[in-house]
């Protein structure tokens, strides 16, 4: 499977828009004249270009690895250290894991994943600056 540009993902979650095309773009500055556009428009186009970010990719990764990081913690715990090392068997373990749906699944407020990336400074910095950042405009 080719990955193609690093944002690749991103047309799974917004589509290209024909309509986009014809907002003109500015050779000049690479940025997208936004006189044109409904507001609609404006909130995809500002949408993609947060997503396509290279902050918000580097946010990602942090959050990914912060909730993978408890995630494997709780296996450890929930399987035992020396079993994941020295190998179980899968027939053993999906069922531990299938039981970890509880966890996973919890209330918003309660749910310590949720808990965990609220917890990571870079995040909420990167959100305050996002949403300091569009009140302004």
């Amino acid at each position: 499977m080719s990955t193609g540009s690093p944002h690749h993902w991103l047309s799974f979650l917004m589509p290209e828009d024909s309509k986009r095309n014809n907002l003109g773009v500015s050779s000049s500055t690479g940025s997208t004249d936004l006189s044109n556009a409904s507001k609609f428009e404006q909130l995809m186009l500002e949408t993609r270009a947060v997503l396509s970010s290279t902050e918000f990719r580097n946010i990602v990764d942090i959050l990914l690895k912060a909730a993978v990081d408890a995630l494997m913690e709780d296996i450890s715990v929930l399987c035992g250290d020396a079993n994941l090392t020295s190998g179980m068997p899968l027939a053993k373990l999906l069922p531990r894991i299938a039981h970890m749906d509880q966890i996973l699944l919890e209330e918003p407020n309660r749910n310590r994943y949720i808990q965990v990336i609220q917890d990571i400074p870079e995040i909420e910095i990167f959100f305050t600056l996002l949403y300091a950042s569009t009140a302004a405009s």
